[in-house]
């Protein structure tokens, strides 16, 4: 993958879902979602599909997800 795009890609998702402390599922929300996107996924997608999963082990967890300018 080509370094301009893992860059946008990364801008992408500190600007969108903030990091936080260390064990927050906020930090596992975002390595789920990073990967989906390095699958080949748009962030939406990596979104929906990673809510899911979270919501599974962590059923009270509200993200925060800031949404696009």
């Amino acid at each position: 993958m080509h370094y301009e795009l893992q860059k946008a890609m990364r801008r992408e998702l500190n600007e969108r879902i903030p990091p936080a402390p260390k064990g927050d599922p906020q930090n596992e929300l975002r390595n789920l979602v990073n990967s989906q996107r390095l699958g080949g996924k748009t962030f939406d997608q990596s979104l929906t599909i990673a809510l899911s999963l979270i919501y599974k082990r962590h059923p009270h967890f509200i993200p925060r997800i800031v949404p696009p300018r």
